[in-house]
This record gives C-alpha cells, sequence and structure tokens, in this order.
C-alpha cells in the first residue's frame, strides 16, 4: 500500500522538520509548506490526504487555509489538524468554524497526535460515510460542521485542560515568585536592622566622644578660671597689705589728734568721722584678706547675718554708686550655723553682684534671713528688682560657663559656684523669675543649723 501523503503547513523551519522526522519514522510520505498560500500551491500538484497546520502564519493563517480546502469539492476530503499554541476556549471555536477535523495544541503529546493520526487513516481505510453536521449557533449565526458532539467535547476539553495546565503553571510561578519575594524582603529588613544598629552605634559613639570633648574643655576652662581667681587672689592680698600700714598710721595720728582737743573743739567732731572712715577702711582690707586668702577649709560658728553685713561692706560703694538701696529683713534669734567663713562671702558676694549686674538702672536689693525649726534651715532669700531671666534659660544659668553676658563680662561660674558651696554645706540653691524688666530675680539658700549637721558633711568634702 502507498504511503499516506501528510502536508505540514508551519511557518517555524524547526518545528517543522521535527515534525516531519517523527512523522516519516512512523511511515508517513511528509512534504512541508511554510504558509497557507504555499500549502494550497503545492495541493494543486500533489494532493495530500492529511494536512497538519498552524494557525498563526504570514500571508494565510489555518484558520482560512482550512475554509478554502473545505469549500473546494476537490479538497473537502482531505482531513485538516490544526495544531496551534492557542489555548482559548474560542480558538476551538474558531476552529470547528473553519471545518477543522481535529484540533491540537502545542506543546503537543506525540503518542496523541500519532493516534489521531491513526484514527484518521482507519477512517480513511473503512471509507465511513459522511458523519452526521452539527448546528452550531455563535453570535446570531448557524454554522454546520462535519464533526461528532464527542468530538467537540473532546476538543473543549482538551483545550480546558491545557489552559488549566497552563494556569497551574502561573499559580506555580507566582507562588515561587511570592517566596523570592519574602526572602528577598527578609535579607532587606535584616540588612536594614544591621545598618540600623550600626548607625546607632556610631551615633552612640560620636555622642560619647562628644560628651568627653565638653568635658575636658569645661575642666580646661575651669583649670585657667581657678589659675585667674588664685592670681587675682594674691594681687588683692597684696594691696591689702600695702593699705594696713598707711591706714595703722592715720588711725593713731588721728586718735592722738583726738586726745589732744577738748570736747567743746569743733575740730573734735570731724577728727571723730575721720577715725570711723579709717575704721571702716581698715574693716574692708580685713574683709578682703579674709576673702582672698588661699587657706585650707576652715569649719567655724558663724553668725548668717553677720557675714552678710560683712559682705555687704565689701560691695557698698558699688552698690551706692549704681543706685541700689539694700532692704535688710532679718528675722530675730537666727540660729548659727557651722560654716567656711569665707567660702560664705564669697556664696554671698557673687549673688550680689549678679543682682548689681540685673539692675543697670538702680533699684532695690532685698536680703530676707528667716529660718525654718520644721526643717532645721536657716533660709537666705535675696531677691533683686532687674531685668529678671526669661524661662527659656532660666534651666541653664546653674550651668558651669553658662552665660549671657558680653564677652569679657563674666565667665558663667558664679552661679555654678555658688551652688557648689550651698551642697558643700549640705544645702540647697534654688532661682526663680518671671523674666521681663522690673520682675526681678529671687535666690533661695537653705542652710541646716541643728546639732551641726553640715559640719561633719563639711569635713568630709
Amino acid at each position: 500500500m502507498d504511503k499516506i501523503k501528510i502536508m505540514i503547513v508551519e511557518d517555524s523551519l524547526t518545528q517543522a522538520m521535527q515534525l516531519q522526522h517523527i512523522l516519516e519514522e512512523k511511515g508517513y510520505d511528509v512534504t512541508v509548506a511554510s504558509n497557507g498560500s504555499e500549502a494550497l500551491r503545492s495541493i494543486k500538484k500533489s494532493k495530500p490526504l492529511i494536512v497538519i497546520s498552524d494557525i498563526i502564519m504570514p500571508e494565510m493563517d489555518g484558520y482560512e487555509l482550512c475554509r478554502q480546502i473545505k469549500a473546494n469539492e476537490s479538497y473537502r476530503d482531505i482531513s485538516v489538524i490544526l495544531l496551534t499554541s492557542l489555548s482559548q476556549p474560542q480558538a476551538v471555536i474558531w476552529a470547528l468554524q473553519s471545518g477543522a477535523d481535529k484540533f491540537l495544541t502545542k506543546p503537543y503529546d506525540e503518542s496523541h497526535l500519532i493516534s489521531t493520526l491513526q484514527n484518521l487513516k482507519e477512517n480513511l481505510k473503512s471509507k465511513d460515510p459522511p458523519q452526521k453536521a452539527i448546528n452550531i449557533s455563535y453570535r446570531g449565526e448557524n454554522y454546520f460542521i462535519d464533526s461528532t458532539r464527542s468530538q467537540i467535547v473532546n476538543l473543549l476539553l482538551s483545550t480546558y485542560e491545557t489552559a488549566v495546565n497552563k494556569n497551574l503553571e502561573l499559580i506555580e510561578a507566582q507562588d515561587e515568585l511570592k517566596r523570592l519575594n519574602q526572602g528577598l524582603e527578609e535579607i532587606v529588613d535584616q540588612r536594614t536592622a544591621v545598618l540600623r544598629i550600626e548607625v546607632n552605634e556610631r551615633k552612640a559613639a560620636e555622642a560619647a566622644l562628644q560628651a568627653r570633648s565638653d568635658e575636658v574643655k569645661t575642666m580646661s576652662q575651669q583649670l585657667l578660671q581657678a589659675e585667674k581667681l588664685a592670681t587675682m587672689g594674691e594681687l588683692a592680698s597684696s594691696i591689702a597689705h600695702e593699705l594696713n600700714n598707711p591706714l595703722a598710721t592715720v588711725s593713731l595720728r588721728a586718735e592722738s589728734l583726738i586726745s589732744q582737743t577738748s570736747g567743746d573743739d569743733p575740730r573734735r567732731r570731724e577728727l571723730e568721722i575721720i577715725g570711723q572712715e579709717v575704721e571702716r577702711m581698715g574693716n574692708l582690707v580685713t574683709n578682703l584678706l579674709q576673702f582672698s586668702r588661699r587657706s585650707q577649709q576652715q569649719i567655724s560658728t558663724v553668725s548668717v547675718c553677720d557675714e552678710i553685713e560683712k559682705t555687704l561692706e565689701l560691695v557698698q560703694y558699688h552698690l551706692r554708686n549704681h543706685g541700689i538701696a539694700v532692704a535688710r529683713e532679718f528675722k530675730p534669734e537666727v540660729p548659727l550655723i557651722h560654716a567656711d567663713r569665707q567660702q560664705l562671702r564669697q556664696l554671698f558676694l557673687n549673688l550680689f553682684t549678679n543682682a548689681s549686674d540685673a539692675m543697670p538702672e538702680g533699684g532695690t536689693l532685698t536680703i530676707r534671713v528667716t529660718k525654718r525649726p520644721e526643717e532645721k534651715q536657716i533660709c537666705v532669700e535675696i531677691a533683686d528688682t532687674g531685668v529678671g531671666i526669661p524661662p527659656e534659660i532660666l534651666p541653664k544659668v546653674l550651668e558651669a560657663f553658662y552665660t549671657t553676658k558680653p564677652e569679657g563680662k563674666g565667665t558663667g561660674l558664679g552661679l555654678a559656684i555658688c551652688r557648689r558651696i550651698a551642697q558643700a554645706h549640705n544645702g540647697t540653691l534654688n532661682i526663680t523669675s518671671e523674666g521681663g524688666a522690673g520682675n526681678g530675680t529671687r535666690v533661695y539658700i537653705a542652710l541646716p543649723f541643728s546639732n551641726g549637721s553640715n559640719s561633719a558633711w563639711l569635713e568630709d568634702e
């Protein structure tokens, strides 16, 4: 028996040669055309029994080739198998509309393809009568297709199965992509966490380095200031000693003249004034020597009110020159305390000087000394009527080297030293101010007086 002729219509040379090789091994006589137009020309020369055609091709696709074969009385007995990668159910309908006998999808199963060809070959051998046409309605038109219901169902099921498989492959690909994305997100999160830790560690190291640098700077400034204070103390001590001798001479001479003057002599009053002023100057020199003396801490029983008065004597001329009146409000029977006299005077001197600087146009310096029996404390309140301290900088004024004064007018150590002196006496120092001209500033100092409770504290310093 002659070999069954099969024409392969495929624009892909590789796929055409692959299919040709398979069919020739199975004993078929195979020819190849690259598109529908070429296939029709070849059919006129040599009519095949079976045409296996791709659908998507240039010049003429598989649908049109099938329609023209089935429309020609001479070619209508040619069996047409449409072979395509299209997997939509619509492609099956179009294939049946064009008159295709079979519809297979790529990638095709080789055994299924050979089985399909074998069935077609058996039909040709048995010369079965044409099968009853089936009426299919599509978009309002009727189509008569030479096929069986089972063939249509098989074609649709085959297409559906292919679509399901493609969909499953797509779902698997999406799942794999999702897993890859999750893995990438985990890597990014881990790297971000590491970078965040590194950044925080670097910031902490920079902050520690800056703090250490600030500490070294502060210590250097404190040492410089301490050296300046020591130099000024030595200079003040030297000047005070130089003043003592002429003051002593003037005092002795004034006493001698007073003793030689009768009580009704008008010059006696003038001499007595000279003597009083010389005595006052002597007290100032004594206070200056005590204030500037560099010595070990000396704890003694002192009167806070007396130390305030002696400190005021040091700055009395300055206050009077700036139009500042001093108001004293000392409660009676204020207890004595244990303290370092020199440090107390330094504390009061700094506070009185600050109050004076806050009242450049003059004002009132009020000093109150009260006792708190229930707390066993003496409270010293120093209030001025100056410009006050703005709320935003009030928390900073007790910090070392913080100052609002112009360059060269202050070091920012005064209030810090005052607080340290109060704490060294087991006491406290606080500042309040409403800010604004005339509102002024109030400094509150609390010092213990019970059984020398601060004496042991001072000795430990």
